[in-house]
């Protein structure tokens, strides 16, 4: 019988903290000032323009406004410009789990890995239940609202994932619906949480306020120095982990149809090289003891 375990859902942790900013995104005003006080000297992710959330390198911290929307495809691929062509040797990658696994692959196993490894200064992942284009975005909001409307931004409530419309109302999304229309790779994904980053950060409803997941010394570290620097601008309350049940709630019911899809695959005979015989054993044995394993390193 398979389980599901606090440690598989939201990995290591360290400290977490709720963090209320002024005037704008408590994540994008931290990584400002840690380009000001130049602790980094660039951040990749991705923002939105024209209508399109595209992969995106600041180089300045006027420049970062990032994505409202859980949509970061090809984040990566901006690692080579940034450290080969802009010579960045202290950046901030900021990104769903998905990115943050291909870059932890590249800083120790890919090609180049030694200027990869020097050159990543911080690792901020961001909860992901899933990340979708924008044709499936519409065709969701369509699917739950009856009707069209433009999805201004996600976050996560009490009730789960919602989308702030661009009425001003707020959509709670079904986490089953939600499933049905995120991209393909994301229905097999057993990293919702970003383990393996610095810190996971989660969104709130109100735009200035965000949950902090620190699971690294050097992601505490950064965070305590800006609290100190910024104690106007930035304000820290510590929580427990009792605070943030309801997202390890929405995880555990997201990651159920993750291995249900996993399982339908294999039934049908299309595991991919990635889901070998090896691989399913030894995922079994993980999930069914999972007190018995780091989980940041067996997957």
């Amino acid at each position: 019988m398979l389980k599901l375990d606090r440690s598989f859902l939201l990995g290591k942790v360290k400290a977490i903290y709720r963090v209320v900013s002024k005037g704008e995104s408590p994540l994008q005003l931290i990584l400002k000032k840690m380009m000001e006080q130049e602790i980094i000297d660039g951040v990749i992710s991705a923002r939105k323009e024209g209508g399109r959330i595209v992969p995106k390198l600041f180089k300045a911290p006027s420049e970062i406004e990032l994505s409202p929307l859980n949509t970061f495809f090809g984040v990566n691929t901006l690692l080579k410009k940034a450290i080969q062509k802009y010579h960045l040797s202290r950046i901030a990658v900021v990104a769903p789990s998905c990115v943050m696994d291909g870059l932890n692959k590249t800083q120790y196993y890919g090609i180049g890995c030694n200027w990869v490894k020097t050159a990543v200064a911080l690792k901020v992942g961001i909860l992901c239940t899933g990340a979708l284009t924008q044709e499936s975005l519409n065709c969701e909001v369509l699917d739950l609202l009856g009707e069209r409307e433009e999805v201004e931004r996600c976050y996560y409530t009490k009730e789960g994932l919602a989308y702030g419309l661009s009425s001003g109302r707020e959509l709670l999304v079904n986490v089953e619906v939600h499933h049905h229309y995120v991209s393909s790779a994301c229905k097999y994904c057993l990293n919702l949480s970003a383990r393996g980053s610095d810190i996971t950060y989660i969104p709130e409803k109100e735009e200035n306020v965000g949950i902090f997941i620190i699971r690294s010394e050097r992601g505490g570290r950064t965070l305590g120095l800006l609290q100190k620097e910024y104690p106007s601008l930035l304000k820290f309350s510590s929580l427990k982990m009792s605070d943030i049940s309801h997202v390890e709630e929405l995880l555990k019911k997201k990651m159920i149809l993750n291995i249900d899809s996993i399982l339908e695959r294999v039934e049908v005979g299309l595991p991919g090289s990635k889901w070998d015989g090896n691989r399913f054993r030894k995922f079994y044995r993980v999930w069914n003891a999972i007190g018995d394993f780091n989980i940041e390193e067996v997957f």
